[in-house]
């Protein structure tokens, strides 16, 4: 009801707010609670989601979409069931069914394999860029999504103790305690985000033409990533998803934060589905003090074949507008690294998007110091608006965990930081 004489102006369509939700529990209860807390937002997102509304769903009514499905989902249960139970909480707490947020995490495994024709989404993607220099050590993402996204996500801040029930699977479930981003509807960990370990990271989708049915989703082998050690071996483990394997494309950017930073390498993954084979094809490569990375949403090592369209366009062109950006100069600040991901020239495909009519918008845009321990983020252009949003790397924000398997010693808290305007 409206106060008399009073005129309420409208809503941005970008309001500046990032929800973080903190939450304790088994899997399915942190599930239940990012599901009840932020139901209307997943049912909106759900609602709005036209791939979903117009692809999936109908598939998934045909035999052979659920033939795709079930098969996926065994697979799935088989490896993360815990992960299965935090989608089910999720479902839950929203009161959305189970199947509708397990086919936006099954993405284009459906279509592709139905040989069904799909639209070009856009140029949806992420950005990432590593600055490992002397005086800068950072891992900045942009967070790029069909424009519905704008406002439907949020940052989970969780402290997992699985039950009995949640054990068993091929990846053995443990305690865990992490910081990521979320999009409505979907697992954590498929964005951006960081762990009680020091693992710091960031996921940029790969558009292969051919996902592989049986797979796994890839978003919940990057919510493995949450529970890793700041451990190569472990991660690189976690990636080639050994016994089934991904369905899809992505890439990982990331960085340890407890080592010292005379020696700190940053590693980017290429994982693609492999072909005749119960596993994930994974690429390496690492950046040492000095080197700089850019990854968008193609593939720079890995041979798989890739979608044609707008998504790949986009990445050329954003690479495009990073080597003339630093033709001359070597990114080695955070000014630099948000001149770079902030920019917004090259219509239609800039690096930060948010144009009121585009089909693809920047919602988000977060930048790791690794020296600040800090992880700030805008929702809007980095070039022209303060931050929203800071938090510790440190989990000074959190309670300890009262397990065993967690046991890293205290960093100390350091200021909080803003780049200067």
């Amino acid at each position: 009801m409206s106060v008399l004489g009073s005129c309420c102006p409208p809503i941005t369509r970008r309001q500046n707010s990032i929800p973080v939700h903190y939450v304790t529990g088994t899997h399915y209860e942190v599930g239940f609670s990012v599901g009840r807390t932020f139901g209307s937002i997943i049912k909106e997102y759900v609602r709005l989601y036209e791939p979903l509304q117009s692809e999936f769903l109908p598939m998934y009514a045909q035999p052979e979409g659920k033939e795709i499905y079930e098969e996926s989902l065994k697979s799935t249960q088989k490896y993360f069931p815990q992960y299965v139970n935090e989608l089910q909480g999720l479902a839950d707490g929203a009161e959305v069914p189970f199947h509708v947020l397990f086919l936006m995490a099954l993405d284009d495994t459906l279509p592709k394999n139905l040989n069904a024709s799909s639209k070009d989404k856009g140029p949806i993607g992420c950005t990432s860029l590593i600055i490992n220099q002397p005086n800068a050590q950072l891992l900045g993402h942009t967070e790029d999504a069909l424009s519905e996204t704008t406002n439907n996500y949020y940052i989970v801040a969780a402290h997992v103790l699985p039950d009995e029930t949640e054990m068993g699977g091929i990846f053995q479930a443990r305690e865990e305690k992490f910081e990521a981003l979320a999009y409505a509807g979907h697992l954590p960990g498929y964005a951006s985000g960081h762990n009680y370990y020091g693992l710091v990271f960031s996921i940029n989708t790969i558009f292969v033409s051919k996902p592989l049915r049986g797979k796994i989703p890839r978003e919940f082998i990057t919510r493995a990533l949450l529970s890793s050690r700041a451990d190569l071996g472990e991660i690189l483990d976690i990636l080639t998803n050994e016994g089934v394997g991904t369905a899809d494309g992505f890439n990982v950017n990331f960085g340890f934060l407890h080592v010292p930073k005379e020696s700190r390498v940053f590693h980017t993954v290429e994982v693609t589905p492999k072909t005749d084979s119960d596993r994930s094809e994974v690429y390496l490569a690492d950046f040492g003090i000095g080197n700089n990375s850019l990854h968008t949403n193609r593939l720079l090592h890995l041979k798989y074949p890739e979608l044609d369209e707008a998504a790949y366009g986009s990445s050329l062109s954003r690479e495009s507008r990073y080597k003339q950006m630093t033709a001359n100069k070597t990114a080695a600040s955070i000014q630099d690294m948000l001149e770079v991901l902030g920019n917004r020239e090259d219509d239609p495909w800039p690096v930060f998007s948010d144009k009121p009519d585009a089909r693809v918008s920047t919602i988000n845009l977060g930048v790791f110091d690794f020296n600040k321990k800090t992880w700030t983020m805008w929702g809007n252009d980095p070039i022209n608006n303060s931050p929203l949003l800071q938090l510790p790397l440190t989990f000074t924000d959190l309670i300890d965990p009262v397990g065993n398997d967690i046991n890293i010693n205290r960093i100390e808290v350091v200021d909080t930081f803003y780049p200067d305007k």
